[in-house]
């Protein structure tokens, strides 16, 4: 199927002669392949997906989610993470559809893979600070949220301001732990001896 955009006319040619380049021809060339195998370029040069192309696909993947259609925004995302294993927002993105189906063990690995990638970036450490504190991992989660704000120290992000709500709550949950662990300690020395 020919893609006419790129069809070429040859000028000095006796009859109008249209050229299709061959793009399987093109684009993967031993060369490329081995690059490809050796690890020297992502699959993303190798099929060669623009920029665009890849924001588009992300903008599908988002619509597909804020659809709750997370099955097929997590087939995006899968896509763009094999494309482009080296950008954290498509982690980032991958790890907010598992956490709306609750796989919060999946969402927390992608949480941790888009932070390993770009550690300045504010939604992750939110994202994984809430798998935390649904998890009851409170200490965890309340790092995670003052990292979030730490990093954002304008007020800029407004995942920021939910990532200081969910701090603030994890530190009173901490605080009442605290209170009731001290209390059963007093308690219980008292009546044991």
């Amino acid at each position: 199927m020919a893609d006419k955009k790129q069809d070429k006319v040859i000028p000095d040619a006796e009859e109008k002669v249209t050229v299709t380049p061959d793009w399987e021809k093109i684009l993967y060339t031993p060369q490329r392949q081995e690059k490809m195998l050796k690890g020297e370029i992502s699959q993303r040069d190798y099929h060669a997906i623009s920029g665009p192309e890849m924001l588009q696909m992300a903008l599908i993947g988002f619509r597909m989610y804020e659809q709750g259609k997370y099955s097929e925004a997590k087939t995006i995302f899968q896509g763009l993470i094999a494309l482009d294993p080296m950008e954290a927002y498509y982690y980032t993105a991958l790890g907010a559809v598992y956490l709306a189906e609750e796989d919060l063990e999946n969402a927390r690995a992608m949480f941790s893979s888009s932070i390993a990638l770009n550690p300045k970036e504010v939604a992750p450490y939110v994202n994984r600070g809430e798998v935390n504190l649904r998890e009851g991992k409170i200490l965890e989660a309340a790092e995670d949220f003052q990292k979030a704000v730490e990093l954002d120290p304008k007020h800029e992000d407004p995942l920021t301001q939910r990532a200081r709500v969910f701090a603030a709550a994890a530190l009173e949950m901490i605080e009442n732990a605290q209170k009731g662990d001290e209390g059963e300690g007093k308690g219980g020395k008292g009546k044991g001896k």
